[in-house]
C-alpha cells in the first residue's frame, strides 16, 4: 500500500470513531432529559408530572443531607449533588406532615376511684395552620379500651399556627367500680390518617393499669399446718365484705400439681368449705374449712381457695386462701446419744423443742398437742432411773393487730402468740463410765438435747 492510500484509510477510521462517540453522547443526554418524578400530585391522574434531575426516591427521610451519583460521570452540575432532607421531627409520609407530640407515650398505675393529671405539647411542624380537636380513639387489638368518661381534655379544641406549640391538660379519673386490668387507647389530635391506613398520624399512646378496689378482706390469706394421716382437721376464719354493695360467694378449691414427690391422695372435692352465699356490704362472717386427711397420706398438699366473688374472674380485688398441709408420721425409732464421764458429778439432761403456730391459730379441731419425749438412760449398759425436776414453757405474746386485721380482733383474741419453747429437765447421780441416752419425740418436728456434768451454769 502506498503512502497516499494509507492516509485515506486512517482518515476514514478516525471519522467513523468520532461519529460513534457523538452518537453515544447524544443518547445519554436524551435519557437524562427524560427522568421525571411526581411528588406533589401522587394519586391525581390528571396532574402534570414535574420533571426533575436527578431522580430521588422520597420514601424515607432523616435529618441532614443526602447525595446521589448521576449516571453521567464527569458532569459537575449533578455529580454528588446535596439534597436537603426534612428534619427528623417532621418526617413526610405520602405528603402528610407528622407533627411533634410530647410525650408521645404515657402510662400510669391507678387504683380505682383515684386519678392523675399530666400535660402534653403539640408542635405544628408543617406550613399550614391546624385546627386541633383531640379525641380518644381505640387502639387496634386492644383487650381493654379506655372509657371516654375517664378522660377530660383541656382545651377541647385549639387553632395552632405553623411553628407554634399548644399545650393540653389531660385529666384521668377512674370510677370506683372499675375492674382491674390493663387498659389502652390513643389520643388523636386531628383527623390526619397514615396513607392507605385507618391509623392516626398525630397521636399520644395512653396506657392505664388499674387496680380494682378490694371487695373482700380475709383474716389471713394462708393456712399451713402439719397433720396426721387418718384425722380430720377444721379451721375457722373471718371474712369481711369491704365493697360498696352486696357480693355473692362460691368458694372452690384448686390444687397445685408441682409437688410430684408426694402422695397425699386428697382430691379438691374432699375439702369442705362453709361460707354464706351472699355477704352484705360491710358484713363480717365465718368461713369454715374441713380437711379429711387420707389414711395413706404422705408428703404435702398445696392448693388454694378461689372465692369466685359475683361469679366473675378474679381481677385482683379478691384475695385467695393458700393451703399447705404436710402429713407427719410419729417416729417409732428413738434418737440415740452416747457420752462418757470422767468424774462422779451430777448429770443434768435437758430436752427442748420449739413449736410454731403454722396454722395461725385457726385450727379448731383436733386440739394441737404439746411436744413430749420418752427418755431412757443406761450406764455401762444398765438402765438408770431419771428424775424429772423441771418443765418450762416460754411463750411470746403479741397484742391485737399483729397478725390479723383490726376488724377481726375482739376481747377474746386481743392476745396472740406465734410459738412456744418447751424444756424438760432431768437429773441423775453421776459416775465414771459410758452412758447411752435414747429420746423418742412426739408432736414435734425438731428438738434439742443438752447434757451437763456438774452444776449447771
Amino acid at each position: 500500500m502506498n503512502k497516499s492510500k494509507g492516509m485515506k484509510a486512517a482518515s476514514k477510521f478516525f471519522g467513523l470513531l468520532l461519529c460513534m462517540l457523538l452518537m453515544q453522547t447524544a443518547f445519554a443526554a436524551e435519557n437524562q432529559n427524560q427522568l421525571t418524578v411526581d411528588f406533589t400530585n401522587q394519586g391525581n391522574m390528571n396532574a402534570s408530572p414535574i420533571t426533575t434531575s436527578p431522580t430521588i426516591e422520597q420514601s424515607t427521610y432523616v435529618a441532614g443531607t443526602a447525595t446521589t451519583e448521576n449516571p453521567n460521570a464527569g458532569d459537575s452540575s449533578t455529580e454528588n449533588q446535596a439534597i436537603e432532607v426534612p428534619p427528623a421531627d417532621k418526617p413526610v409520609t405520602g405528603g402528610t406532615v407528622v407533627n411533634k407530640v410530647s410525650p408521645s407515650y404515657y402510662s400510669t398505675y391507678l387504683v380505682a376511684g383515684s386519678g392523675t393529671t399530666f400535660t402534653v405539647s403539640f408542635t405544628n411542624s408543617g406550613n399550614d395552620t391546624l385546627t386541633l380537636n383531640p379525641k380518644l380513639v381505640a387502639t387496634p387489638n386492644s383487650v381493654n379500651t379506655i372509657n371516654e368518661s375517664w378522660i377530660t381534655l383541656s382545651p377541647a379544641s385549639a387553632t395552632i399556627s405553623p411553628g407554634s406549640i399548644q399545650y393540653f391538660t389531660i385529666d384521668i379519673n377512674i370510677p370506683r367500680d372499675t375492674s382491674g386490668g390493663e387498659y389502652q387507647s390513643n389520643i388523636a389530635f386531628n383527623d390526619e390518617l397514615i396513607p392507605n391506613s385507618t391509623d392516626y398520624v398525630n397521636l399520644l399512646q395512653l396506657y392505664i393499669s388499674v387496680q380494682a378496689l378490694p371487695k373482700l378482706e380475709l383474716q389471713t390469706t394462708y393456712i399451713s399446718d402439719t397433720v396426721e394421716a387418718g384425722k380430720q382437721y377444721e379451721y375457722a376464719m373471718k371474712i369481711k365484705n369491704v365493697a360498696d354493695e352486696d357480693i355473692t360467694l362460691d368458694p372452690k378449691v384448686n390444687r397445685y400439681m408441682y409437688n410430684s414427690y408426694n402422695d397425699f391422695a386428697l382430691s379438691n372435692d374432699a375439702i369442705e368449705i362453709s361460707a354464706p352465699s351472699i355477704l352484705r356490704a360491710g358484713e363480717i362472717a365465718d368461713l369454715i374449712i374441713r380437711v379429711p386427711v387420707p389414711e395413706t397420706a404422705t408428703g404435702t398438699y398445696n392448693g388454694y381457695i378461689e372465692m369466685n366473688v359475683d361469679g366473675k374472674a378474679n381481677d385482683g380485688s379478691v384475695p385467695q386462701i393458700g393451703l399447705s398441709f404436710t402429713a407427719r408420721e410419729q417416729p417409732v425409732v428413738p434418737y440415740v446419744k452416747t457420752f462418757s464421764t470422767t468424774n462422779s458429778d451430777q448429770i443434768t439432761i435437758e430436752v427442748s423443742a420449739d413449736t410454731y403456730s403454722s396454722d395461725m391459730g385457726l385450727r379448731t379441731s383436733p386440739k394441737k398437742e404439746d411436744p413430749s419425749f420418752e427418755l431412757n438412760l443406761k450406764y455401762n449398759s444398765n438402765p438408770v432411773d431419771m428424775t424429772l425436776v423441771k418443765t418450762t414453757q416460754n411463750i411470746n405474746i403479741y397484742t391485737g393487730g399483729y397478725y390479723y386485721p383490726v376488724w377481726v380482733i375482739d376481747n377474746s383474741s386481743i392476745y396472740q402468740n406465734n410459738g412456744k419453747h418447751y424444756v424438760e429437765t432431768y437429773t441423775v447421780p453421776g459416775a465414771i463410765g459410758d452412758w447411752e441416752l435414747t429420746i423418742l419425740p412426739k408432736n414435734t418436728e425438731s428438738f434439742g438435747c443438752a447434757v451437763t456434768v456438774g452444776d449447771p451454769i
